[in-house]
């Protein structure tokens, strides 16, 4: 008996181990299978901005020009649909969500998947993002005539009074890059407000607003020095929009945008997973 006992119990640990060895090739092969499944158009930049005209033309009158929401859910941060795989997604584009008064799109089964791969564009990471521009066009425009730099950092390079962008490529849809460089007011970067403080000693700070909580609030300076304030200290605060330029639109042409845009999707700490080759497909 007892040895019987420790022969089951050397075949569980020995089954235990096996499935250790393999539950990582079982999930590799899961992901060839499922990259195999997906559809070209989901990683297609011509087909993605075809699905974008398409979106403008019969979605937007609802959801929004830019898919930020009006009647109908705003796209780009409401992440409750973002779960849904890629077939769930197209069907729920065709069929539509009648409880939800969604109507269902009317077009070729091409465009309902260009309409499906322009909407998962909208939270996918801008590095998993096809774009149509050239990133090393882009690179000389943020460090050059945008100067993007006077505010903004890429890995320790550039003035540290706005956001790090080192890693924005991998944290931020294509969409909302888009909006902040676009409309900053928009809220497209969070938390990178204008903030002007009279405190009651007479002193005023100005700069930009850090982490306000109901007690204090930290204020950067345009030198780049962040002051602590208590907020018993404060005699009077306003805070503004964006300190970003509101006239990029006016400032570079489409193409510039795009190359621009398409050298901030490239910034990642953590490369994007490789694309399955041909022998995988």
């Amino acid at each position: 008996m007892y040895r019987n006992r420790i022969g089951i119990a050397a075949r569980c640990r020995r089954a235990w181990i096996l499935f250790v060895l393999l539950a990582p090739l079982s999930r590799a092969q899961d992901e060839v299978k499922d990259a195999k499944k997906k559809h070209p158009f989901m990683t297609n930049a011509k087909e993605i901005e075809a699905g974008g005209k398409l979106f403008g033309a019969s979605c937007a009158v609802c959801h929004g020009v830019r898919a930020q929401g009006g009647r109908c859910p705003n796209l780009v941060q409401r992440y409750s649909w973002h779960p849904l795989d890629d077939d769930t997604l197209f069907k729920t584009i065709r069929d539509g969500v009648p409880s939800a008064g969604m109507p269902g799109a009317r077009v070729s089964e091409d465009d309902l998947w260009r309409l499906t791969a322009f909407v998962r564009s909208l939270t996918s990471p801008a590095v998993e993002t096809p774009v149509g521009g050239d990133p090393s066009a882009g690179q000389a425009i943020y460090w050059g005539k945008a100067g993007c730099s006077g505010c903004q950092r890429i890995r320790g390079r550039g003035w540290p009074l706005g956001p790090d962008l080192t890693n924005i490529g991998a944290t931020r849809p294509l969409a909302l890059i888009r909006e902040a460089i676009l409309d900053p007011d928009a809220d497209g970067w969070q938390n990178y407000q204008s903030i002007k403080v009279v405190l009651k000693d007479g002193s005023t700070l100005q700069g930009v607003a850090r982490n306000r909580t109901n007690y204090s609030i930290q204020v950067q300076d345009p030198q780049g020095k962040v002051h602590l304030v208590q907020v018993g200290d404060v005699k009077e605060m306003e805070l503004g929009r964006s300190p970003m330029p509101k006239d990029f639109e006016k400032r570079l042409a489409p193409q510039e945008i795009d190359d621009l845009l398409a050298y901030l999707s490239r910034q990642s700490i953590r490369p994007p997973e490789p694309k399955p080759t041909m022998e995988q497909k």
